[in-house]
């Protein structure tokens, strides 16, 4: 039995690490994760998605504003509205109906928030319209996470069973951490999945996605992975 760590400390990907040994480390018939560490550190606003804007509205006059790309929880949301107006009273404000996980936007007179372009309505599970009245709830159940409900570790040495078929996961868990907080794994009885390969172990591939096998961006947040071979 061997424990193999590997670190995305270098990596120009650390969601998608791939390490080649210079020798060889053997033949080996099963593996399992033991232990691994990240940072809970994918963007659910950026650029890229069309989701960073919030446009609003102050007794007709058009306003905009522009969040920083990272990873939003509705408070952050409200800081960064907070952080906008300064010292002055803050006319928009983001809460959440517990018993329906719905956002509740509050505004105060005179104001409205225009959804109608970019994509921030979808994960905050607001309509595509504009919203003026003074509060008002998401006809949507909130899609914060943006579409990131639980996380598979996947190794190119595995062979797994999967929904009635074969896969590469060797882990698979549902995050719970608050955004740029440290998820940490550690498996006091490890299960053990049988490697794909009956000749000796060249390279390794480790690579994460959501439920839906798209690989997420960790923005080069560290990974560490501990393996046990046998």
């Amino acid at each position: 039995m061997r424990t193999l760590t590997l670190d995305s400390k270098n990596a120009e990907k650390s969601e998608d690490l791939k390490t080649v040994f210079r020798v060889p480390i053997g033949k080996y018939r099963k593996i399992a994760l033991k232990y691994m560490s990240l940072w809970n550190s994918w963007f659910n606003i950026h650029e890229q998605f069309n989701n960073n804007v919030l446009k609003y509205t102050d007794h007709d006059v058009e306003h905009s504003i522009t969040f920083q790309n990272g990873n939003y929880m509705l408070s952050e949301l409200n800081e960064e509205i907070e952080d906008h107006y300064k010292d002055k009273k803050v006319p928009i404000v983001f809460d959440v109906h517990q018993a329906t996980s719905r956002f509740v936007i509050k505004l105060d007179k005179g104001f409205a928030v225009d959804f109608r372009e970019g994509k921030l309505h979808e994960i905050l599970g607001f309509e595509s319209k504009v919203y003026n009245q003074p509060k008002q709830r998401g006809k949507y159940i909130a899609d914060i996470s943006k579409g990131i409900d639980d996380i598979f570790i996947h190794c190119d040495l595995v062979t797994s069973l999967y929904n009635e078929g074969t896969s590469d996961i060797l882990y698979l868990f549902s995050p719970l951490n608050p955004p740029g907080s440290m998820i940490v794994i550690n498996e006091i009885n490890p299960l053990f999945e049988e490697v794909n390969i009956n000749d000796y172990i060249d390279s390794i591939r480790m690579y994460i996605t959501d439920q839906d096998d798209n690989i997420i961006d960790l923005n080069k947040g560290r990974v560490i992975y501990k393996l046990v071979l046998d």
